[in-house]
């Protein structure tokens, strides 16, 4: 009945379009010149008529459709922050696409343009809703990695996972980020061994910019998104510095440095990019007096090798490789180091990664038909993990193989596109807790189509499925639909519905579980999780004036989970039991954004969410524990002329969190049957010279952080220990500075 239901709402939505898709549509690609005089695309250039308010922006590939409303518009304009404006005229009657090539307005003596980009913005274009964080938003703090990333946004809450290891995990829709799909550059990261660490594998400075969108994801991903999907794109090699260094440091004893630089290898095709990454944590830090580190020992290096092909018009291909290196050391060693805490029978959290990774896209068009490519992705991985918690060692292995294949057509002319194609996920877990081995493979080859009906940019509409066949579970079918819809000139309406499924790695995606004394009760063999996901949103822009605008945006989202793997952390305060979900399991997620420049260089962002999440355990519907109910979002960003100087701030707040049921050491701390809500404060100042930008700012101001985050620190591997009930901050006030530098 469902699959009628997306067949019943397709059919209709294409019916009410038919009397727009006679308008007559301007397609075409923005690109610019580099150097050598190649050819790239241009991303989210501006596109409108000559003397009108119709316009649109191109995609992240330049590619573009706009409405000629009237014979009267023959005259289109093309811009980009930087270039040289371009205008051209369209004869009455043109068909075919446009392509538009802009200079880079470094090229003209004595005139410098500038225009401040915007932290993060909603794409106007994407049938799909899609917050995109900018370069400049990852700037407003210091963002080290992927995990600090996101806290100028309400739609993803990033937190610790326990107060040992410093892990860091992230929710979207009130629901854990395993239920979200992290991809870099459309390229599954984190799965399996990488779910608890991943966040922090990916350096700030090494992304251009992050996607992020909610509920389910196009098919052609795969079939594992269910609350939503993050896409963090990389700098490219041949749009990015030659050189760029960045130096961070901040007083609790972290230090880090990133370094890339590009070159160009032949003039129009083959370019190399090398990125590199090292960071420490030297301080130990005990601010509550638990006898525990409050962050990890920390030694990382992280290389990658990025290369870039291109003949123009034929094909392009991406490759490269990484490679990282993890130690991480925790637990009671204030006055010790490792080996002579463990001999004094101290608490000690040991953890030692090697993940190595190979990847290659390559597309190759075809140049008599048009809107035609084949697509190919592959990537390989290698993760290896040597860990001891306590008195208990895991040890886990995990080699990977990702396979994609995408053609793409059109069906008569650019308003239907479409999209087939074969997949393959491999994965070989080897797993040892304490004295028990958990040894699986996971082989899933699928196929894929997806239609895609957008007779112009007011109306989009996509419709895929996907069947895959699991060699433990069996075939699974993922349906999903995806619709926008400008109900008027500066109001967008989007819907989203589907399915989701994933094959849950429980001690990798679970580290809580591991810095606990709590005995683990496996009750059954688990079943894949499978979810449908149902959302909408609505977003309207109001003109304050020629140059600025309001963006207000509101949307819902409901994951009903048809089964679950339940982490039971309610009915027993000295076991976990781990099972099939028996009964509901459903998250409910409202949110609000507005986005206002009230003047030149000074934009505020307000959010307001609203988490309704239950979980049925121990036989009772409850709300999930450790899940934040309400958050706020306000920042600030102002810079002076020419960017000078730039401040930013950015609060927080935090609402309750139920917290399990029956943990009397919980009790004896002070707590009830929620945390209580708190407010964050965050700041960041830079200043900006010729050559290079320096930044010094402040996280948590406001110098809250949970109290007791371990309980009964001082009897480790008695029942009644837990370092895993993480609900606040585990330091307080923290200051950093630190400088950027590049030269082309």
């Amino acid at each position: 009945m469902k699959i009628n239901f997306f067949s019943a709402l397709l059919i209709m939505l294409i019916g009410s379009a038919s009397m727009v898709s006679a308008q007559k549509i301007i397609s075409g690609q923005v690109t610019e010149s580099d150097a050598s005089g190649k050819l790239k695309p241009l991303p989210f250039a501006n596109i409108h008529w000559l003397n009108t308010q119709e316009g649109t922006v191109a995609d992240e590939n330049g590619n573009f459709k706009l409405k000629r409303v009237s014979e009267a518009n023959t005259k289109l304009v093309i811009s980009f922050v930087g270039y040289i404006s371009d205008t051209i005229s369209i004869a009455a009657g043109h068909v075919i696409p446009i392509n538009v090539t802009l200079s880079s307005g470094a090229r003209l003596e004595q005139v410098e343009i500038r225009e401040r980009m915007a932290g993060s913005f909603i794409s106007s274009i994407k049938p799909i809703k899609t917050e995109i964080i900018t370069t400049a938003g990852l700037q407003k703090l210091a963002c080290c990695n992927l995990s600090e990333s996101f806290e100028n946004s309400a739609s993803v809450d990033v937190g610790f996972s326990d107060a040992v290891t410093g892990a860091r995990q992230i929710q979207m829709l009130g629901l854990a980020g395993i239920y979200s799909q992290l991809m870099v550059e459309n390229i599954p990261f984190t799965r399996g061994l990488g779910s608890a660490y991943g966040l922090t594998y990916i350096p700030g400075t090494w992304m251009e910019s992050i996607q992020i969108s909610k509920g389910t994801s196009s098919v052609i991903n795969g079939y594992e998104s269910t609350t939503g999907q993050i896409n963090a794109e990389f700098v490219k090699p041949w749009n990015t510095d030659k050189f760029f260094l960045n130096l961070y440091a901040n007083h609790e004893g972290r230090l880090e440095a990133n370094a890339h630089a590009s070159h160009v290898l032949s003039e129009d095709k083959l370019s190399t990019l090398v990125l590199a990454h090292a960071s420490t944590q030297l301080r130990k830090i005990d601010m509550n007096n638990d006898g525990f580190l409050d962050q990890p020992l920390i030694r990382q290096i992280n290389v990658s090798n990025r290369w870039s092909y291109e003949k123009q018009g034929v094909t392009e291909s991406k490759f490269g490789f990484s490679f990282l290196t993890d130690e991480r050391e925790g637990g009671q060693l204030m006055k010790y180091k490792a080996s002579d805490a463990i001999d004094n029978g101290n608490y000690v959290m040991r953890l030692n990664t090697r993940r190595a990774q190979v990847y290659d896209k390559t597309g190759f068009f075809f140049r008599n038909a048009p809107n035609t490519s084949l697509g190919l992705i592959f990537s390989g991985l290698y993760h290896k993990q040597e860990s001891l918690f306590g008195l208990t060692e895991y040890n886990a292995r995990q080699l990977g193989f990702y396979g994609n294949a995408i053609f793409q057509s059109q069906i008569l002319n650019p308003s239907h596109i479409y999209n087939a194609g074969l997949s393959i996920m491999y994965d070989d877990f080897d797993e040892t807790f304490g004295d028990t081995a958990f040894k699986r493979r996971e082989s899933v080859p699928g196929v894929f189509a997806q239609y895609t009906y957008s007779p112009d940019e007011k109306l989009s509409i996509i419709a895929g499925l996907r069947a895959d066949h699991h060699n433990k579970y069996g075939t699974i079918i993922t349906p999903r639909v995806h619709f926008k819809v400008n109900i008027f000139e500066k109001t967008v309406l989007r819907g989203s519905a589907g399915k989701g499924y994933r094959s849950a790695s429980v001690l990798a995606e679970n580290t809580g579980m591991l810095v606990s004394a709590r005995q683990l009760v496996f009750r059954e063999d688990f079943n894949m999780e499978e979810a449908w996901n149902y959302g909408i949103n609505l977003t309207q822009t109001i003109a304050l004036n020629e140059k600025r605008d309001m963006v207000l945006s509101a949307d819902f989202y409901r994951t009903n989970f048809i089964n679950q793997v339940i982490i039971d952390l309610d009915q027993s305060f000295d076991r976990i039991f781990i099972y099939n979900l028996d009964g509901k399991s459903y998250s409910n997620s409202f949110q609000f954004n507005a986005e206002i420049a009230l003047f030149e260089r000074f934009d505020i962002t307000a959010a307001y969410r609203l988490n309704d999440v239950k979980v049925t355990t121990a036989g009772e519907l409850r709300e999930r524990p450790l899940v934040n109910r309400h958050k706020g979002l306000f920042t600030i960003s102002y810079a002076t002329r020419f960017e000078k100087w730039k401040f930013d701030f950015t609060g927080l707040y935090n609402g309750r969190a139920r917290l399990p049921v029956g943990v009397p050491h919980l009790e004896h701390a002070g707590y009830g049957e929620y945390s209580p809500d708190y407010i964050t404060i965050h700041s960041q100042v830079t200043r900006k010279f010729k050559k290079f930008d320096a930044y010094f700012g402040g996280e948590n101001l406001t110098n809250f952080m949970q109290h007791h985050p371990v309980l009964q620190p001082d009897k480790p591997f008695e029942s009644g220990f837990d370092a895993g009930m993480i609900w606040g901050p585990l330091t307080g006030r923290m200051f950093y500075a630190g400088i950027r530098y590049s030269f082309n």
